[in-house]
């Protein structure tokens, strides 16, 4: 069962453009989780800073 070179090609192709796609959701999902800490980290420091206040 050879594999043509042009199937070979193909699977190459596509592993690649998983691979891509892959990396760009992890990306996507890095920079929420990044975005939330940021954000949680903000409220805490309001929290605290009005808390310092009273």
């Amino acid at each position: 069962m050879a594999r043509t070179e042009e199937q070979l090609k193909e699977a190459a192709q596509a592993r690649a453009a998983h691979a891509r796609a892959s990396r760009a959701a992890n990306k996507a999902k890095r920079e929420k989780l990044k975005a939330a800490k940021q954000a949680r980290a903000a409220h805490a420091r309001n929290a605290k800073n009005s808390k310092a206040k009273a």
